[in-house]
């Protein structure tokens, strides 16, 4: 028997049979819950209107929106409701316009909203069972479509125990196979089986062609997991010769498309293509369909809007010929009026506008002016908190362990951590400098002296004054830039770069945890990389170092909260010399910097505005 790995084409049909419900606007409730719904609407009742006169007319209107297909309608009406009566109201109605409010939402794939709904919902204790039996699949369902396998599991058993015997064969057939899904991702293959089996028996007396295929392919994948490739192809082969009779083309394309890579990749290359083929044509039917629909709903709506257009025409005449009627009976006695007075205005309109303009135009220029500097005063104070937050809890660290060596006589210990705080102290200091040197540049006060330096011998300066840092997180750091490779650029503020990058490897990188910076040459250019091994970090926070208007937070190892100011310094100060910032990584894989500069005078640098490219 030929074997192939069923899984991966699978998986789409065990996604669908999750849920295993028709996306329709339509919603399909119990003939229980329809008639609850009726006593409880004074409208279909007749009854006269009272005090809640106006919750009953929405309420009429909320259901009546729901059997004609107009979720949305019905969702406002519902929305509607619950703000106007007391949210705390165990009241029967009230409780029934909270779940057809959660049903709306469920079916408008509102998942994480509508469970939240409809946890509150089972939370009420005088819920009416039909209610109740009607929200616990749709849970089980929610869970099992955010692949929390475990508590889908859960409620599909207190389904099977407690409500079981309300369902129709559909409704109950879609438990037992949502259950058998559950049971496949947890490795319970034997129980899964049953519940496919009985899932297929009642699918078989239904003559539910869409629902045995979905349960074919599903018991197919259940023997492959366990190697059975054999009857893993015999349940494809049922579903494929079903799905060649079935009227749902979407599962019939499906199927279609499964063959066909199943068959490629075992090397049958015409028979796929026969597939492959088959397929192209039912997605050219459903597309053609679809448009179908589409269209017809679109002349409905023209025709309609065109009848309304007609009558807004008809009154807008009127209006205009009421509007004319007025207008020169007016307009003889005014005219000679207003043109005496608009001559006798206009002088002084135009000699006002002037002089407004003129003030307008210093106020502009002033407010241009003030919010330059309190944008530089508000970036200034930010940057110089963020700066020396880093080396300040450095030293709080030392002075700690220095206190308790000092308290237990370990003078030698107490020795390396003073000289350790020593250089930290001068960290600082330097900190607080090239922050000078940054609010100067911000200010047009700072002049660049750009100038051929040694990559190496400067990444080891900055390297040096971060050994002790790094040593208290048992944390390696490797300086691989080859020895005389030069950039051309202000030393400082290229201190100030590197300081910033290191700095932000060590707080987000794991204890005994690796840095590697290494270089490279790249036509006139010379790019410096930065490597960790620590937390990393997703695109939005990437993207949010290049919109300095974004804010994004992110915790370190230690779960000191950062704005990324560092790293937008960075780039800040690379652009100011004339190079270029690249950032790359992902969520526990680290991150990777790139700082270009220029080698030579005809460098010519990219934008950072592409990270990672």
């Amino acid at each position: 028997m030929l074997r192939f790995p069923c899984y991966p084409l699978l998986i789409l049909f065990l996604c669908c049979s999750a849920l295993n419900r028709v996306s329709a606007q339509k919603i399909n409730l119990p003939v229980a819950v329809r008639q609850l719904i009726t006593q409880q609407c004074n409208v279909c009742n007749q009854l006269p209107a009272g005090q809640d006169s106006v919750v009953s007319r929405y309420f009429h209107q909320c259901h009546a929106a729901l059997d004609s297909g107009n979720l949305d309608d019905g969702f406002k009406y519902a929305s509607t409701i619950t703000a106007i009566t007391d949210s705390n109201s165990l009241a029967p109605r009230t409780l029934t316009v909270k779940f057809l409010k959660a049903k709306i939402l469920y079916y408008k794939d509102f998942y994480k909203e509508a469970l939240s709904e409809y946890l509150k919902l089972t939370a009420v204790p005088a819920l009416d069972i039909n209610i109740q039996a009607n929200i616990y699949p749709n849970i089980g369902e929610i869970y099992l479509e955010q692949r929390q396998f475990n508590t889908s599991l859960a409620y599909f058993n207190l389904i099977q125990q407690r409500f079981f015997h309300l369902y129709e064969p559909v409704v109950a057939r879609k438990i037992l196979n949502n259950t058998g899904v559950c049971l496949l991702h947890m490795a319970r293959f034997k129980e899964a089986e049953e519940k496919f089996e009985k899932s297929i028996a009642i699918a078989a007396e239904l003559k539910d062609t869409t629902a045995l295929v979905n349960s074919f392919l599903n018991t197919a994948l259940l023997y492959d997991q366990q190697v059975r490739q054999k009857e893993a192809w015999s349940y494809l082969q049922r579903a494929l010769a079903l799905a060649k009779k079935a009227s749902d083309l979407k599962i019939r394309s499906k199927v279609y498309l499964n063959f066909a890579i199943v068959e490629e990749r075992t090397g049958h290359f015409q028979s796929a293509l026969a597939y492959r083929k088959e397929y192209e044509q039912l997605e050219a039917q459903i597309a053609n369909r679809d448009k179908i629909w589409e269209l017809a709903e679109q002349e409905k709506k023209i025709a309609i809007q065109q009848q309304e257009y007609k009558l807004q025409l008809l009154r807008q005449e009127n209006k205009l010929r009421a509007a004319e009627l007025t207008r020169r009976r007016w307009q003889r006695n005014t005219f000679f009026v207003l043109s005496l007075f608009f001559l006798s205005c206009a002088g002084l309109i135009f000699f006002a506008y002037r002089q407004t303009q003129k003030r307008n135009r210093i106020i502009a220029e002033q407010n241009d002016k003030l919010e330059l500097l309190n944008e530089t005063k508000d970036q200034l104070f930010s940057i110089v908190a963020h700066d020396l937050r880093s080396p300040v809890n450095h030293l709080k660290i030392n002075l700690s362990y220095l206190k308790d060596t000092l308290a237990r006589n370990k003078i030698r210990e107490a020795t390396a951590l003073s000289e350790n705080i020593e250089k930290i102290s001068d960290n600082t200091y330097a900190l607080l400098n090239n922050l000078l040197y940054w609010s100067l540049g911000q200010t047009g006060q700072l002049s660049l002296h750009p100038e051929p330096h040694d990559a190496n011998r400067v990444i080891a300066q900055v390297v040096y004054d971060f050994n002790a840092g790094a040593a208290l997180k048992r944390i390696t750091i490797i300086n691989e830039v080859p020895a005389g490779m030069t950039f051309l650029a202000d030393l400082n503020t290229v201190k100030i770069i590197f300081r910033n990058i290191i700095d932000n490897a060590i707080k987000y990188t794991h204890p005994s945890g690796t840095i590697t910076i290494s270089g490279q040459t790249n036509g006139n250019g010379c790019e410096i990389t930065v490597q960790d091994t620590g937390i990393g970090m997703d695109e939005k926070i990437i993207q949010a170092i290049y919109k300095r208007d974004t804010k994004r937070i992110q915790q370190d190892t230690a779960g000191s909260r950062s704005t990324g100011l560092g790293l937008w310094l960075v780039k800040a100060m690379t652009e100011k010399n004339g190079g270029a910032l690249r950032i790359t990584g992902s969520v526990g894989a680290g991150t990777t910097i790139v700082v270009c500069l220029p080698a030579n005078k005809h460098y010519e640098g990219t934008e950072s505005t592409h990270p990672g490219r």
